[in-house]
């Protein structure tokens, strides 16, 4: 069964906006074994946060931002604008501790949501999925 919440990472990105959502992937907060998206399932940041320190998300340890998320997220591909959101992720992620699981999945929905058609706009190209208008996120 889908989960609404299984496009919140448990590192702080949004899932609805990956280019594999809903094609390989079912969110990377999804336990389905029958994706095709495994990767996931190697993943340090998940296996820590899920399996290490039985947390729903990163931002509510108090080692975060740690060595594995900056290893593998924010200290990644800095010049690099299609990792734009990665960077983003300490300064998005702590609207976390002030919204509630619903107002911040509706925030992140928003947020990656095309003015032009309604459908998402995904991460790298930065175009929406359903017209392919271009558009950056806004920064926080």
């Amino acid at each position: 069964m889908k989960n609404e919440f299984d496009t919140l990472a448990p590192c702080g990105v949004y899932c609805g906006a990956c280019p594999s959502f809903d094609k390989t992937c079912k969110g990377c907060a999804s336990d389905d074994k029958e994706q095709d998206r495994c990767s996931k399932w190697n993943c340090k940041i998940r296996n820590c946060c899920y399996n290490e320190k039985k947390l729903s998300f990163c931002i509510k340890c108090d080692q975060f931002p740690c060595k594995v998320i900056n290893k593998k997220l924010l200290n990644t591909h800095r010049n690099d604008p299609r990792f734009t959101y990665r960077h983003e992720i300490p300064d998005i992620f702590i609207k976390l501790k002030i919204m509630s699981l619903d107002e911040y999945f509706n925030f992140q929905i928003q947020r990656w949501k095309c003015d032009s058609c309604g459908g998402t706009i995904q991460f790298y190209l930065y175009k929406c999925k359903n017209c392919g208008e271009e558009k950056m996120i806004n920064q926080i």
